[in-house]
């Protein structure tokens, strides 16, 4: 599955498994709580991320140049069928 939002409340990504997820806007507390699977990219336009984040089951890292083209076309369709900003 993959998904692309333009922020998350509390809890997002909570018990993830698998998929991509793209959040292109603010996370709330407690994310990636029991995520055992999957990649969320976050933009972290804010800085906030670190402190929201659940590092209990997770790994942070930076984007690396094999997931600029699965990004691309995960942004691209969701502005096709929103035509958000």
């Amino acid at each position: 599955m993959q998904v692309v939002v333009e922020g998350v409340g509390d809890h997002g990504c909570e018990y993830m498994t698998g998929g991509s997820v793209v959040i292109l806007g603010d996370t709330g507390r407690n994310f990636a709580a029991g995520m055992s699977g999957g990649v969320a990219y976050v933009w972290d336009v804010n800085k906030t991320f670190v402190k929201n984040c659940n590092m209990e089951m997770v790994l942070l890292d930076t984007l690396e140049n094999k997931d600029e083209a699965l990004l691309k076309k995960m942004i691209l369709s969701h502005h096709e069928f929103t035509q958000s900003k």
